[in-house]
């Protein structure tokens, strides 16, 4: 593993343990948002509840003194009925002037409230005797009796209502910092029982070596977002070992490629100079300028096909016609090879790169030509589903069926001994594919109808490509 892919898988581990602790903060922020909404909520229940449950004692009372003292007047009031409870502190009855005519104890001493005509019921919140602090949650009937209008006054103290209120919110702030602490470790627990595949994952990840590309991360097959990320990894790491692999092969194939041009003209340098004679004009034109020419030629097919990986070959589009690629590669062959050349052309137009399509269906061509016994034949057609076609075959031995697909590969030639001088590098077919592909066409090798092989080279026409 490279040291950029290390730094990576280190910062990966780093970037983990980070996302432990920002996922506990957040879990735990968000609790003790929750708790804190919680409280409130509860506080104001419990609040409200109390003060209903004031009320409703209160108007229970206030209505028995008003049927009361509607019937009999003062007269029928007593000091049971005035008395204080446990859920009421102060009652009062008050004449039209304001005066106090009956009260509880605690009432002595002061009004708790103004008078208020016949038929009024009102709840009057914090009030107070005068020169006195206590404040009471006091329901207010005014009634008319035989002795004139009267107003009936009963209420609860505040001060214990809001005792209980501020008794309960110190509980809550005790506590509710106990639960965060425990809710926030054990949070951290699980995120780190969650991130522990990930961890995992990462840490064989990060014992990998770039030689060694063959171990895979554990999968637990539960179906869940670990599991599809340690498929995910593995699939990548296929793509490595694959990458590599074909790396290496490229690079194995290359130099062996590139040796044999190289020792050739290496050697006759050498032997010039060890003789000290020049080398003469014909041994450059026999030897020299082949080698020279085939050496170009493959470092050429190598940069297109380095071009190819990185980013496509690119190409530019333009109306072509095919016909006359095709009949342009038949004459140069008809011309330079003693091979028979056969080719029947048919008007057809594609969307492509002339200069890209021209070589591709010279490299095909002259493929041909290498392994013919006597004859080529291309053909052209425009199939159905709108792709114009090129169909080059050849008298030679064909291709084994098993090496049909493999013969587009680099470096691939299926010359059983291998000799350089009488066949190419390797790299024609494998431009032949790159080529295709950019023009979202396809390629493939058959069989000739009277024996050999046939490459058909198929590629969107003008029209279709509209």
């Amino acid at each position: 593993m490279s040291s950029r892919m290390r730094s990576a898988v280190r910062a990966v581990g780093h970037h983990l343990a980070g996302v432990r602790v920002r996922l506990t903060v957040v879990a735990t922020v968000l609790l003790a948002v929750a708790l804190a909404c919680a409280a409130a909520i509860m506080l104001s229940v419990l609040h409200n509840s109390l003060l209903n449950s004031a009320d409703a004692a209160a108007a229970a009372r206030a209505t028995q003194i008003a049927a009361t003292v509607r019937t009999e007047s003062l007269q029928g009031i007593d000091a049971e009925t005035v008395a204080p409870s446990k859920d009421l502190d102060i009652i009062q009855v008050l004449d039209a002037a304001g005066r106090v005519r009956a009260s509880s104890p605690s009432g002595r001493g002061g009004r708790v409230v103004d008078p208020v005509a016949v038929g009024a019921h009102e709840t009057i919140d914090g009030a107070q005797i005068d020169g006195r602090g206590d404040e009471f949650r006091t329901t207010v009937v005014g009634v008319d009796s035989p002795a004139g209008p009267l107003t009936i006054a009963v209420g609860a103290a505040e001060g214990p209502i809001n005792d209980v209120v501020i008794t309960v919110a110190i509980l809550f702030c005790a506590v509710f910092p106990i639960i965060l602490l425990v809710l926030a470790f054990a949070s951290y627990l699980f995120v780190g029982r969650v991130l522990r595949p990930v961890e995992g994952i990462r840490a064989q990840v990060a014992e990998m070596s770039s030689k060694d590309l063959s171990a895979r991360v554990p999968e637990s097959g539960a179906g869940d977002e670990i599991s599809t990320l340690a498929r995910t990894m593995n699939a990548m790491l296929d793509r490595l070992q694959l990458a590599r692999e074909q790396q290496l092969r490229f690079v194995g194939d290359a130099s062996h490629e590139l040796r044999s041009p190289l020792m050739s003209i290496y050697g006759l340098l050498d032997l010039a100079r060890t003789t000290g004679r020049p080398l003469d004009l014909a041994t450059i034109d026999s030897i020299m300028l082949p080698e020279v020419s085939r050496l170009q030629a493959m470092v050429d097919d190598l940069l297109l096909l380095a071009k190819a990986d990185e980013r496509g070959i690119p190409v530019v589009m333009e109306d072509v016609d095919l016909d006359d690629i095709v009949a342009e590669a038949a004459h140069r062959t008809d011309t330079l090879s003693p091979i028979t050349i056969r080719a029947r052309v048919t008007p057809i137009r594609v969307s492509g790169d002339r200069e890209k399509l021209s070589r591709a269906v010279r490299n095909v061509v002259d493929n041909a030509v290498r392994h013919a016994h006597s004859a080529v034949t291309m053909t052209m057609a425009t199939t159905e589903d709108g792709m114009g076609q090129i169909v080059v075959s050849d008298d030679g031995p064909g291709i084994p069926a098993a090496e049909r697909e493999r013969i587009f590969d680099r470096f691939v030639r299926l010359d059983a001994d291998r000799e350089r001088s009488a066949g190419g590098s390797g790299l024609g077919l494998a431009i032949v594919s790159e080529i295709v592909r950019a023009h979202a066409g396809t390629v493939r090798a058959g069989e000739a109808p009277g024996g050999g092989a046939a490459i058909t080279i198929s590629v969107p026409t003008s029209a279709s490509a509209e």
